[in-house]
């Protein structure tokens, strides 16, 4: 598989992001069983700033996100944990520098995440995630704005120090339908160095410094990206982005549940498109991406710095 199709697949499950997140950062998804009833209400935010140069011209990206994840069902019984999450998250894009290039320079996407999980026993359970998303320039809204992601996994504990999950994602985009395989880690390597991952959507080495701070490497396969369909009086067309980042991160707890965050990293794959609302493919792996032309186009790599923080209660 090319490169560049393989790009296209990560930011096209850019809303199951939503889902990795869950995965990864709440209680009950830590490789150990629950012995009470975790938290699962939060509040995370988070900016992000990518400023590059393209035939000497200054330009940049700027993201803000911000999510409120809150629980339907909670229940702990017999060691068996079964939740219901629901949320509501906003994503913006803010172009600085590129004109009328790609048809605007604000996008936002809104969207209503929810993550099932059903315990079959204290070594297996069930996740199923569903993310309706709505993403477009605002200028007017429409059904055609609507883009949706579901996925279904098995989660397997196999020790209190490794959990691993394995299942499929269905994303429904402005270009197609994809369907690609998932698989999640969970895995505490010592008392202090941990790994986690949702492939292939993002994997994170930690090393805990002390029980407040901790830092390491994170991997994120399309950082606030996507496709975004623009107004009637721009053909309905729609614009996508693509990035591929790497970095360093701190993360430090200033109350038992309030935590921020801060990050360094190179975008090495830095794209952006602007595309016919008729350039589209079937099946994504199975059709090729390459083939669609684009209006117009901009490859450039460069820095990135994120900040963030997050409120359980």
């Amino acid at each position: 598989m090319k490169t560049t199709i393989l790009s296209f697949i990560m930011i096209v499950l850019v809303s199951a992001k939503l889902f990795s997140q869950e995965q990864q950062s709440k209680p009950e998804q830590q490789s150990a069983a629950p012995s009470k009833v975790p938290l699962l209400s939060s509040f995370e935010s988070s900016y992000a700033y990518s400023p590059f140069k393209v035939n000497g011209k200054d330009m940049n990206i700027q993201q803000a996100s911000a999510t409120l994840t809150f629980p339907l069902i909670n229940s702990l019984q017999n060691g068996k944990f079964d939740f219901l999450l629901a949320g509501i998250s906003y994503n913006g894009l803010f172009l600085s520098g590129a004109g009328s290039t790609f048809g605007g320079s604000q996008f936002h996407s809104f969207s209503v995440p929810l993550t099932f999980q059903k315990s079959l026993s204290s070594k297996y359970a069930l996740i199923a995630s569903f993310v309706p998303m709505l993403s477009s320039d605002l200028k007017d809204i429409s059904g055609d704005d609507m883009t949706y992601t579901g996925a279904l996994l098995l989660k397997i504990r196999k020790s209190d120090k490794f959990t691993y999950s394995v299942g499929v994602a269905y994303s429904k985009q402005l270009f197609g339908s994809v369907l690609v395989p998932v698989v999640g880690v969970d895995w505490q390597i010592n008392e202090k160095l941990s790994y986690s991952a949702t492939l292939p959507l993002s994997e994170k080495l930690k090393y805990q410094l002390s029980t407040k701070s901790a830092f390491g490497v994170n991997a994120d396969f399309g950082i606030g990206g996507g496709t975004y369909r623009l107004s009637k009086k721009m053909n309905s067309d729609y614009f996508q982005v693509q990035q591929i980042k790497t970095g360093l991160f701190y993360d430090y707890t200033l109350s038992k549940n309030f935590s921020i965050s801060a990050s360094a990293g190179y975008n090495f794959k830095q794209q952006l498109d602007l595309y016919s609302k008729d350039e589209k493919v079937n099946w994504v792996p199975f059709n090729d991406l390459n083939k669609r032309v684009p209006l117009a186009e901009t490859k450039k790599p460069g820095a990135t710095v994120q900040t963030g923080f997050s409120y359980r209660f």
